[in-house]
């Protein structure tokens, strides 16, 4: 991802929690990594908490300089990067049914944990040979950390897929020299210095049926995945679009920047289809925050805590004067009001 869409967004914890937790567990400073970094340390364990992307990334940094020289820290940080932590999309990677399959799905959004690009290597039919990750806008002292996270990640992830090791022909890393712990992760030729770090293989495995793979689910988790953008493809209706990316996931769209890189537009571009229906996104979202909040308060028993923090509030508060500008009333007395109709009808 780009720095200048990377630094408008908000990121899901888990980065920042795992990162956090290797710090604590080897006796590191972590909480002045975090106060460096400008983050609330409640932040960190918050459930479906999220975090600046630009202190994330400042806290990839700190945790980079309190860490040098232990690759097994970085390797241990890298396991915690699964499929699982990528919610739709780690679904959609688990159940493909080819390599090939698995590298589309990979390379299907800009969203990553951190600054990086990623693309499919193909062979000049279109067969795909492998996939790179490159490092344009990363700073270069954080880009040692990041190779070693995703050689450890995807060579973990296409393992258990193959089911046996699997079958890499030549893998390109982007720094002077790969440590022996790493390098045991690929059975194959490692070629240091390159410009990206690229995994190779023969490009008749691309085609080769995943023992785990499961061509429907995927399909579904794929669709799951884009069906924002479906919807929006199929009626052309902006401001609903975005109401749908909101509700999808309000604690992360709710911004701006999160809702344009959901929908694969730039954020001026959702900006100008909005204002061309007369429309803005901060009113948009507030319509479909209410929905949200609304349908919760009136038929759910959660508190009006976990409904603030499953929304993005920071806190009750916040979102208890958000409330009131929609609606007039305070979540409390709405739902008091929205269940004595419930009982008079």
């Amino acid at each position: 991802m780009k720095w200048s869409s990377y630094q408008n967004l908000r990121v899901p914890n888990f980065s920042v929690h795992a990162l956090r937790t290797i710090l604590a567990d080897a006796g590191l400073d972590w909480r002045t990594a975090l106060t460096n970094a400008d983050i609330d340390p409640d932040a960190v364990d918050r459930p479906k908490g999220t975090i600046p992307a630009k202190k994330e990334l400042a806290f990839q940094l700190e945790f980079v300089a309190l860490t040098q020289n232990r690759i097994d820290l970085w390797l241990r940080a890298a396991r915690a990067y699964t499929t699982s932590t990528s919610g739709v999309r780690g679904m959609a990677l688990a159940t493909a049914p080819t390599v090939a399959a698995w590298a589309e799905a990979a390379s299907a959004t800009d969203y990553s944990p951190g600054l990086l690009e990623i693309s499919p290597l193909h062979t000049a039919e279109g067969i795909v040979k492998g996939i790179q990750f490159s490092y344009p806008d990363t700073p270069q002292e954080l880009i040692p950390f990041s190779v070693y996270r995703e050689l450890c990640a995807t060579t973990r992830s296409l393992s258990w897929l193959y089911a046996a090791p699997f079958p890499f022909t030549r893998v390109e890393i982007p720094i002077p020299e790969l440590a022996p712990e790493a390098a045991s992760y690929v059975a194959c030729p490692i070629d240091c210095g390159s410009e990206a770090l690229r995994l190779w293989w023969d490009p008749a495995i691309s085609t080769y049926e995943l023992p785990y793979g499961n061509a429907f689910q995927h399909a579904a988790w794929v669709q799951a995945d884009t069906q924002i953008l479906d919807s929006f493809r199929s009626t052309g209706d902006w401001p609903d679009t975005v109401v749908k990316a909101v509700k999808a996931a309000p604690e992360l769209n709710r911004r701006l920047a999160n809702a344009a890189t959901a929908l694969r537009v730039s954020t001026r571009t959702l900006q100008r289809k909005l204002e061309l229906v007369g429309r803005d996104f901060a009113e948009v979202r507030d319509e479909a925050l209410k929905d949200l909040a609304s349908d919760l308060l009136s038929n759910s028993d959660h508190s009006v805590s976990y409904i603030s923090c499953t929304l993005g509030y920071a806190d009750p508060a916040s979102f208890t004067v958000a409330f009131k500008r929609w609606t007039g009333t305070s979540p409390t007395a709405f739902r008091a009001a929205s269940r004595y109709q419930a009982r008079a009808s």
